[in-house]
């Protein structure tokens, strides 16, 4: 008998992007707090513009706030997953009550592996240890040059 096929390291990534998202548009802090544990180490490093947070108790919290004015709003994930070297990242919209986008962002993580699962004597696979949030797209760059300038 063949053993069931593992899934791909991207694929597992994808699973963790997606409950972290999860976690973000659970109404109930209980629910949040549960999601964030089963997806982010025990001592995760989270940022975003609006604030930062160390630890799922904290993001936990964090998240509440962010979301408090939004009600109904939830990331959704809109890109696959790009992974490398213990890095990941990948794109979102925040959707409001009616599904329209209302932000874009970008989320860079790094990874770190779980401690095994004794009671079922098996890997965890890997957990978000920081999670780096970014609002919209990059700004512009902005070039300045003095015509005239002479090089050599």
């Amino acid at each position: 008998m063949t053993p069931p096929a593992r899934p791909s390291a991207e694929s597992r990534i994808e699973a963790l992007a997606d409950h972290l998202h999860a976690a973000w548009a659970a109404g109930d802090p209980t629910v949040r707090a549960r999601l964030l544990s089963e997806c982010c180490a025990p001592r995760v490093r989270y940022a975003n513009p609006l604030g930062e947070a160390i630890g799922v108790a904290a993001l936990t919290d964090l998240i509440g706030r962010c979301l408090a004015p939004y009600p109904g709003h939830r990331p959704t994930r809109t890109s696959a997953v790009d992974l490398h070297h213990g890095r990941a990242r990948w794109e979102w919209g925040l959707r409001d009550g009616i599904g329209q986008v209302v932000l874009m962002g970008l989320d860079v993580v790094t990874l770190a592996e779980a401690a095994p699962d004794h009671q079922r004597d098996a890997p965890r696979g890997p957990l978000l240890a920081t999670v780096s949030t970014f609002f919209g797209p990059p700004p512009p760059r902005i070039r300045t040059h003095v015509f005239g300038a002479v090089h050599g």
